[in-house]
C-alpha cells in the first residue's frame, strides 16, 4: 500500500534488463534504486510522506545509503542526514559499492565450514550411512561448483 502510493507519479528508477526497478522488498525491508541523488531524495521523501500518513516511522539510524560511484550524496530524513556505507549485509548477501562479491565467497565459505563442524554428532554416528553424510556435506557446506 505504502510502496503503491509511494510510486504513483514517480518516473525514476535503474534500467535494467530493459525494465525500470524502482524498489527491492522483502518482509520489511525495501532497497529503494535511483540513479541521481536528486531522484533518491525525493524517492526517500515520498517514502516517509506516505509512511507517516499510514503511521508507520523509517528508523533514520537503522537506513543506509550506499552509492556505487563512490561519491558521498546527501540524503535526508526529516532533516536527518542518513549514514553513508560502502558495504552492507543483506539477507546473508554483502553489496559493496563496487558491485564486486569477491568479499562474499570467503564469508559463505567460512559460514559453511562452520555449519559443517557444528554437525560433529552426525559425522561421528555409525548408523547414518557415509553416502547421506555426502549428501548432507555437498548441501549444507560445499559451494555449488565444487563437485566429487
Amino acid at each position: 500500500m505504502v510502496m503503491r502510493e509511494t510510486l504513483d507519479g514517480f518516473h525514476g528508477g535503474l534500467q535494467i534488463g530493459g525494465r525500470i526497478i524502482t524498489n527491492l522488498r522483502y518482509a520489511d525491508d525495501i532497497i529503494l534504486l535511483a540513479t541521481l541523488e536528486a531522484e533518491l531524495q525525493e524517492f526517500v521523501y515520498r517514502v516517509d510522506r506516505v509512511s507517516r500518513k499510514c503511521s508507520l516511522l523509517i528508523n533514520v539510524y537503522k537506513t543506509k545509503v550506499l552509492v556505487s560511484d563512490g561519491i558521498a550524496c546527501c540524503i535526508l530524513i526529516r532533516n536527518e542526514l542518513l549514514e553513508h556505507v560502502s558495504t552492507f549485509p543483506y539477507h546473508g548477501s554483502l553489496i559493496t559499492e563496487d558491485g564486486e562479491c569477491t568479499t562474499e565467497f570467503p564469508t559463505r565459505l567460512n559460514r559453511g565450514l562452520a555449519i559443517g563442524a557444528s554437525q560433529q554428532k552426525i559425522w561421528k554416528s555409525h548408523s547414518i550411512p557415509i553416502s547421506t553424510k555426502m549428501r548432507l556435506m555437498k548441501t549444507l557446506v560445499w559451494p555449488s561448483n565444487v563437485r566429487l
